[in-house]
């Protein structure tokens, strides 16, 4: 559980929210869940679904703040790669560097929007990897050169290529400033250097 004196971090949605009482709450305040402070031990179907919007919505947040056009051109390829996401996170929990690479993996190769792609790779590694305690450095600006070789047709980097990139932009963070890291993601990232490159 992500969490501190005064955090508590839902593992079944992943709402955080400031704790007013001693003891742990029964409930998430938002899903209600009573086993908000659990990793699931089994993705369900409810929870991708939920992931997946949390993704398209993460998409459409971007294209908003640095243009581009809106557009899902594949929802089931969304689902289906935001499963295998969150299925590699539940058997490498205590790898977070391997989870961002997979996330930029998965949805940077693949164009599933009209535009965006490379940076909602981007933001969804970032986010997943600050969820489980690790802060990825560098902003889009600074990352946008390796993430457009990630993307190429038949790209020769490997999954290990992309984790050892990482590796290096990265630093563990402590779970006090997990909340903090979150809540500064989008408004941090510098996206105006794509240099024109079509997603």
């Amino acid at each position: 559980m992500i969490k501190n004196d005064n955090i508590n971090f839902c593992f079944r949605c992943y709402h955080t929210w400031v704790k007013r009482k001693k003891n742990s709450p029964k409930f998430c305040p938002k899903c209600k869940s009573p086993y908000w402070n659990k990793p699931r031990r089994k993705v369900s179907k409810q929870f991708v679904l939920k992931m997946k919007e949390m993704i398209v919505s993460i998409h459409d947040a971007i294209i908003k703040l640095s243009g581009g056009e809106l557009g899902l051109r594949d929802e089931g390829g969304v689902y289906n790669s935001t499963y295998k996401l969150l299925k590699h996170q539940d058997k490498n929990r205590e790898k977070p560097i391997s989870i961002g690479a997979f996330a930029l993996n998965e949805f940077a190769k693949r164009h599933y929007f009209v535009d965006g792609n490379k940076r909602t790779a981007y933001v969804v590694a970032k986010i997943f990897m600050l969820i489980n305690k690790c802060h990825l450095k560098l902003e889009y600006s600074e990352a946008v050169k390796f993430i457009l070789e990630i993307a190429k047709y038949e790209s020769k980097l490997s999954f290990d290529d992309i984790r050892d990139w990482l590796n290096n932009s990265c630093i563990l963070i402590g779970e006090k400033d997990v909340e903090s890291y979150l809540k500064n993601v989008l408004v941090n990232l510098v996206v105006g250097d794509e240099e024109d490159e079509e997603d």
